[in-house]
């Protein structure tokens, strides 16, 4: 991979925040964008999951839960629907 995975992790970070917490999105929904956005930088699904992995850790990120089904979500901490 051609970039950084912190660079990766903040545009992420900052794909999520800027709706301040008015959306969440589908993990793969995460990593279509970003594989479409870095698309010269040779960024795969496996560079996305790691960067999503590294938000999560560190408590940016979270997952929830789509009105109680299967569909896991990401979204900003304390904006759970």
């Amino acid at each position: 991979m051609g970039l950084a995975n912190e660079v990766l992790a903040e545009d992420i970070y900052n794909m999520v925040a800027d709706t301040n917490g008015e959306q969440r999105y589908k993990p793969q929904d995460v990593f279509k964008a970003m594989i479409t956005k870095y698309k010269d930088d040779g960024v795969n699904k496996k560079d996305c999951k790691a960067a999503l992995r590294t938000l999560i850790e560190k408590e940016k990120l979270v997952y929830t839960v789509l009105n109680g089904s299967c569909t896991s979500m990401v979204g900003m901490p304390g904006c759970e629907k």
